[in-house]
């Protein structure tokens, strides 16, 4: 990921929850638009990767702050 969209996101993650839903609703709407090739079984394997990561990380917090 480039730095534009990182930006984005880091940009997306300080908006209320309430505007977080509508523009995620709105990139929903203009992703269905766009023409993606099928996902081959490594891509999904990668995507799983990366959300378990991303979800043990998110635990790893968890815990670190009710340990405190």
């Amino acid at each position: 990921m480039n730095t534009t969209s990182q930006n984005i996101l880091e940009a997306f993650n300080q908006l209320p929850e309430i505007e977080k839903h509508a523009l995620a609703s709105e990139i929903i709407k203009q992703v269905v638009m766009l023409d993606f090739p099928p996902l081959v079984d490594e891509a999904l394997t990668e995507i799983a990767d990366a959300l378990f990561v991303a979800h043990d990380k998110t635990e790893e917090k968890d815990a670190e702050t009710k340990s405190r």
